[in-house]
Formats: structure tokens, sequence, C-alpha cells
């Protein structure tokens, strides 16, 4: 008799970063290519020029979508981003794509699934640092507070960034244990640098005035396995 079974399976995810209202065609076209859907967050950008910060029109509203795939479709997946006609048309985005060493699954089977092991999720990860050739550095702040640590990102060579509005889950007893404030409201800055870069972009983050005070953000860093950028081909 058939039971249901818990598996995991390596995959990779693909975040796209594109604008406002071509999140869909973005998914569109990763289902056509044999992805199974994807899931679209609201951000806004941070475009690098000068001219357009001095007149407050930097800020450019995004969609980010990300697609969870296994590792057989993942190529067929990003050509078919960077050769559609329709992102062609308009102002490219940008994809990159994640190594994740296990993706849940739900599977029917009369055969008794081993669950998962840290240790394959471990070589997994290493593995794929030595290919990696750029790094997202995730910074997240209380609200009001992405813009600042973005200017030092861009002095320090970053090119710029994609903020997400989003909410903390701090309770109660954790305010009164830490002695600090523990604002709701968060923002998260995903800034992508090519892996040469990275120490000294989260360095300058590291600088930050606002990131002097307790419980104001936290930073990380994770390997980029693959960056191209939309409707483009190399």
């Amino acid at each position: 008799m058939s039971s249901m079974a818990t598996t995991y399976t390596p995959g990779k995810l693909l975040v796209s970063i594109v604008s406002r209202n071509q999140g869909e065609t973005v998914v569109a076209a990763s289902k056509r290519a044999g992805a199974r859907g994807g899931t679209i967050l609201l951000a806004k950008g941070t475009a690098d020029n000068a001219i357009l910060r001095m007149l407050y029109l930097a800020q450019t509203d995004k969609d980010i979508v990300l697609t969870l795939l296994q590792d057989e479709t993942a190529s067929a997946v990003v050509s078919a981003l960077q050769s559609d006609t329709c992102l062609k048309k308009k102002t490219s985005g940008v994809g990159f794509v994640i190594r994740v060493p296990g993706i849940l699954k739900h599977t029917l089977s009369t055969i008794c699934e081993l669950p998962f092991s840290p240790a394959e999720a471990t070589e997994e990860v290493s593995s794929m640092s030595t290919q990696a050739t750029h790094e997202m550095i995730c910074v997240i702040v209380n609200t009001g507070y992405a813009e600042d640590v973005m200017s030092m990102a861009r002095k320090a060579g970053a090119k710029g960034g994609t903020i997400l509005n989003a909410r903390g889950t701090g309770r109660e007893e954790d305010v009164k244990f830490f002695g600090i404030t523990i604002v709701p409201e968060k923002e998260m800055l995903l800034v992508l640098v090519e892996k040469n870069q990275a120490a000294t972009v989260l360095d300058a983050i590291r600088k930050t005035a606002c990131l002097t005070e307790p419980g104001i953000g936290i930073a990380f860093c994770i390997d980029v396995e693959q960056f191209f950028l939309l409707g483009q081909t190399a």
C-alpha cells in the first residue's frame, strides 16, 4: 500500500529582479520552460545615477520573482528568460541563481525514504562556494535605514540594490531580555556584487553609522552560482 513520504532533493532558487508588473512575464516564461510557478514580491530599486538621486527620482518600483527549480530544469529556465522577446522589449532586469541543498517534497511511496542529511547540505554549499562568481549581501534594518546602508555600499563599489518592506517577529520578552527596543517594521536590502568586491562592500556596510547602535540591523552574505541579464543572451 502506498503512503505519503517526505523527501528532500537538491535544487536551485532563481531570483529575478525586474520592473514593476513584469513579474508575471517572468513567471509565464519560466513555466513555459518547465518551472512549476513562482512567487512575486514587491520592492523598490536604488538606481546608481547621481542626477536622479538629486531629483529624488532614483527609486523605482520593482518585482522580485522567486522560482524554485530542480537541477534538470534550471538551465532551460535561465535560457528562456535570457531570450524572452517580451523582456527584450523593455528595460532589462537581472537574474541570479542560488544553490538550495534541500527542497521538501511529498511523494507517494512504499519505501521509507532516508531523511535529509545535514552533512550533504554542507558538501553542497562547500562545492558551490568554489564556483560562485557573485555574492548577494542581505541587510535587514529598521525602517528608514536601508538608504543609509545603500549609500555606504555604493561608495565601496556596489552599483545599486533592491529594498523590500518587511516586519520583524520580536516578542515582548525578547525586548526585555536584550534591553533594547525592537522595531517591528523592517527593510531588507539586497545588494548583488562580484565576489572579489564582497568583503570591501560588507566592511563599508558594517561601518554605517546607524549600524553601530544595538538592535538596528544585521547583515549576511549568500554565494550566487550564476548571474545574468534577463532578455539578453551572452
